[in-house]
């Protein structure tokens, strides 16, 4: 996820009234930057968008969630995806994880709340990274300018020695 102040969520649903289940929710929550598709070419022609979240079900209109995922993932690792599937089974729920899901949630009357909660974990997580990123940059650079600062004292002291 590269945006976390209103991420650009991606979500392929082919229930319009689930997907407007889903969209409500969310931008009852603050997330109000949605896209919705109905199938994942639709939105395989709308990466260029660049999403930092695609919400996908495991078998949607004629594709395989886990296909579209490896397809979008090799073009775009940046993105992360969500799947909120009606498949209750944990097999299927674990190899979509082991394959980079960020998560997996079975659809039923919790899962507007726990989709909330996986997308607010991705974005503090986010934020933590860009946070670790920034301390590590700037302790790089006060290394590299104390360094720089060596360097010119040792320099004029040098050129100070040669003069007398």
């Amino acid at each position: 996820m590269q945006q976390t102040k209103n991420p650009l969520i991606f979500i392929i649903e082919d229930s319009v009234v689930y997907k407007d289940l889903i969209v409500g929710f969310l931008t009852a929550n603050k997330f109000s930057n949605l896209k919705t598709y109905n199938t994942g070419e639709e939105c395989i022609k709308n990466l260029h968008l660049k999403p930092d979240l695609i919400i996908l079900d495991y078998i949607a209109a004629g594709t395989n969630g886990l296909e579209l995922m490896a397809k979008i993932g090799i073009e775009h690792p940046e993105v992360d995806f969500i799947f909120l599937s009606g498949q209750n089974d944990v097999e299927v729920a674990v190899q979509i994880m082991k394959l980079g899901a960020a998560d997996y949630i079975v659809k039923n009357d919790q899962s507007p709340y726990k989709l909330l909660k996986s997308i607010q974990g991705l974005v503090n997580n986010t934020r933590r990274e860009k946070q670790a990123k920034g301390f590590r940059i700037g302790v790089v650079g006060f290394f590299v300018l104390l360094f720089l600062v060596i360097m010119i004292i040792i320099l004029v002291s040098i050129f100070l020695d040669l003069e007398f």
